[in-house]
């Protein structure tokens, strides 16, 4: 037993890989599940801010329709100066569908820029109210502080539409 030393720490040696090898193994598929996990994670976030942003910028197409579907109407309405309360609907229905096109953009945008998108929803109901009985020059300086008001909300989705994909 005394010649045995030399072999009985071979012995040891070879046990105590028998140990850490799987140690390292198990801790090395701990680390990837994390790995993963986190990846995984970032892949979700990604794919819905994605989502959001598509939805983001179809509802920007939708709403520079409706603008322009709304200024043509206004505009034919206060060229023909009639009392039709059915054009006057019809641009309140308009208006209304702006409105919401307008608040669902605003809900992705801070403070003040829900206030602008506001005001200009405001601001074409009372073009809406009043195309048939505003003069020429008045319909076109209501319309002008309209246009303000939508050109920063058009920068607004010029920015989304040039910002990347979110990865």
């Amino acid at each position: 037993m005394a010649d045995d030393p030399p072999n009985s720490s071979g012995g040891l040696q070879a046990n105590r890989w028998l140990v850490i090898l799987p140690l390292a193994i198990a801790l090395l598929s701990l680390v990837s599940s994390f790995f993963q996990s986190a990846n995984y994670a970032r892949q979700i976030d990604s794919a819905q801010r994605n989502v959001l942003r598509a939805e983001s910028l179809r509802t920007c197409r939708d709403i520079i329709d409706v603008f322009f579907q709304f200024r043509l109407k206004a505009e034919e309405a206060n060229r023909l100066q009639g009392s039709n309360t059915m054009t006057q609907a019809e641009l309140k229905a308009i208006v209304y569908k702006f409105g919401a096109f307008g608040t669902f953009l605003a809900n992705f945008q801070d403070e003040p820029t829900r206030v602008r998108y506001t005001e200009l929803s405001w601001e074409l109901l009372a073009i809406a109210e009043g195309a048939q009985t505003f003069t020429k020059p008045e319909f076109d300086k209501r319309f002008s502080a309209a246009d303000v008001h939508f050109g920063k909300l058009n920068e607004d989705c010029v920015k989304a539409a040039q910002s990347r994909l979110l990865i």
